[in-house]
């Protein structure tokens, strides 16, 4: 009976220290995860500090009202970044709020031409989730990025237009419907994929009946294109697929009819960023 006693306390001694050896150091988890997002560049990186400063859009009103648009330098402050780590898997909430001017310089009826000038503040979101590929003691404690989701943005001040959904449709992608774009994720070895000069098309459903929807994307140039308003807050575009075979997001966006049309309306906007990859092989 001793001898079985003696045995047992042996077997509790190893288990608790096994026990030991295993539990987690979530705080150094936490840490390393974050050492990964701030020098991450391509994906936490969802707004850009200069967008478009030398590219104008054209948007004519009818018959008589003509309107060149673009955005200046941006400014942004320190993401905050909330990380959970269960396990071995790490899922981040990131988001940073974002500060600039859009220049308007507008022709309407019966005037010369006259620039207007409106403040951007805006926020932008996005979420990620991280494996632990490797051991606590490799590089960033074995932690890499595995999936990425939509990035979602949309004003501060004045936020009355939503996105409530995106198709998108191609040859390659046959046809595929996004709703909650934070909750959306793809695999970075398996990104929504698009070939060079591919004919792709987006559609926008939203809550705006009078507004102004556009595409943005780099091909590495910027290139912006204005989307067709079905009707209904529906708005439809068509874009050929870029020639370099990197990953990066298409912006789509959407701001009230009144941010480019009316000087004393403030700043109006709504846009999803879509995770993509230009593979021709």
């Amino acid at each position: 009976m001793k001898k079985i006693a003696v045995i047992a306390g042996i077997a509790l001694l190893i288990v608790l220290a096994a026990q030991c050896r295993k539990k987690q150091d979530v705080a150094a988890d936490k840490a390393a995860v974050q050492h990964i997002v701030a020098n991450e560049k391509t994906w936490f990186n969802a707004s850009t500090t200069t967008d478009s400063t030398s590219d104008t859009t054209f948007v004519q009103l009818g018959l008589d009202t003509v309107l060149f648009w673009w955005r200046g330098t941006q400014t942004h402050d320190t993401a905050v970044v909330n990380i959970n780590v269960v396990g071995d898997s790490a899922y981040v909430d990131w988001s940073r709020h974002n500060v600039g001017d859009l220049y308007l310089l507008i022709k309407v009826p019966d005037t010369t031409w006259q620039l207007w000038v409106k403040k951007v503040f805006e926020t932008a979101r996005l979420s990620g989730i991280f494996a632990r590929t490797g051991a606590s003691d490799d590089s960033n404690r074995g932690w890499t990025l595995k999936r990425i989701s939509l990035a979602a943005g949309a004003s501060d001040s004045t936020r009355s237009v939503v996105i409530d959904s995106m198709r998108i449709h191609s040859q390659t992608t046959t046809d595929m419907l996004v709703i909650d774009p934070l909750h959306t994720f793809y695999r970075l070895d398996s990104l929504p994929r698009f070939t060079s000069g591919e004919v792709v098309t987006i559609t926008l459903y939203t809550n705006a009946t009078d507004g102004n929807a556009f595409l943005h994307t780099f091909a590495p140039w910027y290139v912006r294109l204005r989307f067709t308003h079905a009707g209904n807050g529906v708005y439809t575009g068509t874009w050929h697929a870029q020639l370099m075979e990197i990953p990066r997001f298409a912006i789509f966006d959407v701001m009230d009819h009144r941010t480019l049309f009316t000087p004393s309306y403030g700043y109006d906007f709504a846009g999803w960023l879509f995770p993509y990859r230009i593979k021709n092989q």
